[in-house]
């Protein structure tokens, strides 16, 4: 008996091998990656027609640079972003009813600062956000 293995050294191993697996699931995750952000084009909406009503309601106006500007009374005054939600809480505290606010922000602004100008307006205590739209050119109307 000389070059015999003990029986117990010869089991059969039923495990799967997942190599292969993992290596497409890594191709298709990089393929999506690739591919998803061209399919998601976001375009603006365009307003068909508007009805501001300036001396109603305040007017929350942030620049191209993302300055901030209050538009209320028939001034407007430049407000700090760190004095924003204070300013905006005084204007509300003086009319406590109204809870509206407009929104006019530049094209080119960041989504940030609209989303600083958002959240100290309702932290300021406002309900309804009213966005102010420019009216399409001729041309440009469907």
């Amino acid at each position: 008996m000389r070059g015999t293995l003990p029986a117990a050294s010869f089991e059969v191993a039923a495990e799967i091998n997942v190599t292969p697996m993992i290596d497409v699931m890594l191709v298709l995750l990089i393929i999506f990656m690739v591919v998803t952000p061209a399919m998601s084009i976001a375009a603006l909406p365009r307003a068909r027609h508007t009805e501001y009503q300036r001396d109603r309601h305040p007017t929350l106006l942030v620049d191209a640079r993302g300055a901030f500007a209050i538009d209320f009374a028939g001034r407007t005054e430049r407000v700090a972003p760190g004095r924003l939600r204070a300013r905006l809480a005084e204007i509300y505290a003086r009319t406590p009813e109204d809870h509206v606010i407009y929104l006019k922000a530049d094209r080119d602004v960041g989504y940030g600062s609209v989303l600083t100008a958002l959240d100290a307006a309702r932290a300021a205590g406002v309900r309804r956000v009213a966005a102010i739209t420019e009216m399409p050119r001729r041309d440009e109307r469907r």
